[in-house]
């Protein structure tokens, strides 16, 4: 892998992470054209890659996260809220983080083993339909929620979206989680907070399961240059990211994403259909 590789792929990551157009699905292809192997060396920078996104998280997100950890000692020695915004949100964002945890945990590798370009193009069409299914039904509520009104079921509900859209590339963690929200009542930029927010310990937990899973495999010497260069390119792009679309959906749909996933989608589709490759990769 050159440094011009891995600034590519940590761009895509940084970008995609945060986009609602699947990451997975995006840097999949990008190191199927550009000839990138899921061996070792891909493990190894993996994990910078979720590193990247982290910090680009942390970053964007400090003020939210500082006080939810804040509020924390409080919460857990049941003393009353000092900032009731951010104690509204530790139980769902609990409630949301264990299905992803355990699909990570139990699912993931069966899953990553089916995938092939037909699978991701198939999920980027039911992605599409979601996106647009969600803001149809956000245009007829005549009251949205704010974060300040999360519940623990709306906290699982979105956790769920975030659990089978890591198992699916081409759903979109952030566009799924979003999606759901919307159709749970929360205006849609309040859902793309709490989404960011759920997503900083599912990416964290994925970057210590790569961690975990490149001590196991014989690691092949991959250069300070290139792990900076791809940590660098994922924290800053992602960073861009995350402020851009928080702006964005405060006055904006998911409409153009659900277009581009859709397009993407029956472009991948029809590739596998006319060069006869499998829909379904080998367990």
């Amino acid at each position: 892998m050159s440094v011009v590789q891995a600034l590519l792929l940590g761009a895509v990551q940084g970008l995609t992470e945060f986009l609602p157009v699947s990451s997975t699905a995006h840097l999949y292809i990008a190191q199927a054209l550009l000839k990138i192997e899921n061996d070792a060396v891909v493990l190894s920078f993996d994990v910078v890659l979720h590193l990247g996104t982290a910090a680009a998280l942390v970053l964007a997100m400090g003020g939210e996260i500082f006080r939810i950890l804040r509020e924390l000692p409080l919460f857990f020695a049941g003393r009353p809220a000092r900032d009731p915004a951010a104690r509204a949100v530790i139980l769902p964002l609990v409630a949301g983080t264990v299905p992803g945890v355990l699909a990570g945990l139990f699912l993931l590798k069966r899953i990553e083993s089916l995938r092939t370009l037909g699978l991701i193009g198939l999920s980027m069409l039911v992605a599409c339909a979601f996106f647009l299914f969600s803001e149809r039904h956000g245009r007829r509520m005549l009251r949205e929620r704010d974060l300040s009104k999360l519940t623990l079921a709306d906290g699982l509900w979105i956790g769920l979206a975030q659990a089978a859209a890591g198992l699916m590339a081409g759903f979109s963690r952030s566009g799924f989680t979003i999606a759901t929200g919307r159709l749970r009542g929360i205006a849609r930029g309040e859902a793309a907070r709490f989404s960011f927010l759920l997503a900083l310990p599912i990416i964290l937990g994925a970057g210590a399961k790569a961690l975990l899973d490149l001590r196991r495999t014989p690691a092949p010497a991959i250069s300070g240059s290139i792990l900076a260069a791809g940590f660098l390119a994922a924290a800053l792009v992602g960073f861009a990211a995350v402020r851009f679309l928080l702006r964005y959906l405060r006055t904006h749909s998911l409409r153009p994403f659900a277009v581009y996933l859709g397009g993407l989608g029956l472009v991948l589709v029809t590739l596998t259909i006319t060069r006869h490759l499998p829909f379904l990769g080998r367990p």
